[in-house]
């Protein structure tokens, strides 16, 4: 993995020599650093008004993709004319069209299930948050005492161990994910969202289960880790952080106005 701003001719060059650009960009820990409490994550007026001016031009698209829920995502980002892909892209609005891959009803009720059990076991930790995203459901523990978080991976792991088959089993930072057993994520959903496009995709993600974009677009397009490199994320770049990111798009606006001003 290439420090992004130090191959940064290569990446734009080949911007350049594309038809058109396809940006996705992941939420948490890429547009807004990660926070305590989910509805913390506050994105910069910055990086809004920057997202804005770059879905305005016609040869750019963008697309925000989030382990949130659709309607989660869409509140947290504000924006208007963008695609929205919520719970690993499960959930995909692109104008007033909407997709979803919606678990059937056995899984729902697994879901509902496997949601009381956990808040039963969790609720004499202190600071843990099961949260219900619909689709699917999230274990947050960032809040929790050091000496506390081996328990709650212990007891997560005890509750969902007789439904790995039935269950879709992730992780994240400082969260425990769990979907239902669809053959989706966010890598699936990157694709279809391209279709037969001949845009040069750009995704932009911070954590483990932005691996599966990665992974898509590999020889396909432009991959950037936000964070410190790790030998398990198959990203072909990174950015040191979130206001790395911000530059990065800074640069990237200004790059498109300059194109435009030359056709």
């Amino acid at each position: 993995m290439r420090y992004l701003f130090s191959h940064r001719e290569k990446v734009f060059l080949r911007i350049r020599d594309s038809r058109r650009v396809f940006l996705f960009l992941d939420y948490d820990g890429t547009l807004t650093p990660i926070v305590q409490r989910p509805e913390g994550a506050k994105m910069p007026t910055a990086v809004r008004k920057l997202i804005r001016r770059l879905n305005s031009h016609s040869w750019l698209k963008v697309a925000i993709i989030s382990g949130r829920s659709l309607k989660d995502v869409k509140k947290m980002v504000g924006i208007d004319g963008l695609i929205y892909a919520g719970n690993h892209g499960l959930e995909i609005q692109k104008g007033n069209e909407k997709i979803s891959k919606v678990p059937g009803r056995s899984s729902m009720v697994l879901l509902e299930l496997v949601k009381l059990y956990l808040k039963a076991s969790l609720k004499g930790i202190r600071g843990v948050l099961v949260e219900d995203k619909g689709s699917t459901l999230s274990v947050h523990f960032r809040m929790v005492g050091p000496g506390k978080r081996k328990e709650v991976k212990t007891i997560f792991a005890k509750i969902l161990k007789p439904y790995k088959k039935n269950l879709r089993l992730t992780s994240g930072k400082m969260v425990l994910e769990i979907r239902p057993a669809i053959e989706w994520d966010k890598g699936k959903a990157v694709l279809a969202l391209l279709g037969k496009s001949k845009a040069l995709p750009i995704y932009i993600g911070d954590d483990i289960t932005d691996n599966d974009a990665f992974r898509a677009l590999k020889g396909k397009g432009v991959s950037i880790f936000v964070g410190r490199p790790r030998r398990a994320i198959e990203a072909d770049y990174y950015l040191k952080d979130t206001r790395e990111v911000e530059k990065f798009l800074e640069t990237l606006l200004k790059f498109t106005i300059s194109a435009m001003q030359k056709l």
